[in-house]
């Protein structure tokens, strides 16, 4: 009988596997080869699944989105406008010890999105629905009477993501000047800045 074999399951270890070395030795020293080590499985098997790094890279980062979509989603179902945004940009923007290597894969998909266009063309869709989701939460403050009514959520929206996106990476590339309680600090004094406003 022949052995049934998860495609899903061994996707996903490729994809952890290919994390994992990235995190460690960066984009270049994931390779194809590594990446089949790392994961306990056979070289060939690999390209049953992905056809380059690119490939590999590009599930690895929708495989961390969708991690982090499934946390979003839980803190929102009990919470809503800023505080539900202030978790978000905890979750998205702080850099820790738990989150450091899923911020070194992103900078690895930042730098070849910036050469190849198919990368690119992800990495568009993936901001425009995180900045979709942002406005959404400053539409639901606006309501809530949180933040001004005039404000205009779609601009707002694109200044926090850019903010946020900043303080990433310097939590990343610099942790002792910006260790997570300061990250954290930086985050919720430009939100209490908008109620300021109110």
């Amino acid at each position: 009988m022949p052995k049934i074999v998860d495609h899903d399951a061994q996707r996903e270890l490729f994809a952890g596997a290919a994390i994992r070395l990235i995190a460690r030795d960066g984009f270049e020293g994931m390779t194809m080869r590594a990446v089949a080590a790392e994961a306990g499985l056979s070289y060939g098997s690999l390209f049953h699944y992905f056809g380059s790094k690119d490939d590999l890279l590009s599930h690895a980062v929708r495989l961390l989105t969708a991690q982090q979509s499934r946390r979003v989603n839980d803190f929102s179902s009990r919470s809503t406008g800023l505080k539900a945004l202030e978790r978000l940009l905890f979750d998205d923007a702080l850099v820790d010890a738990s989150s450091r290597d899923e911020a070194v894969v992103w900078l690895a998909f930042l730098s070849r999105a910036a050469l190849e266009p198919t990368l690119a063309a992800m990495h568009g869709q993936l901001i425009d629905g995180w900045l979709e989701r942002i406005r959404q939460m400053l539409d639901e403050a606006r309501a809530a009477g949180e933040v001004p009514t005039g404000l205009d959520s779609e601009a707002e929206a694109l200044a926090i993501w850019v903010f946020s996106a900043g303080i990433g990476q310097q939590g990343l590339l610099y942790p002792k000047r910006f260790p997570p309680a300061r990250q954290q600090k930086l985050i919720t004094a430009y939100l209490d800045k908008l109620r300021a406003k109110a």
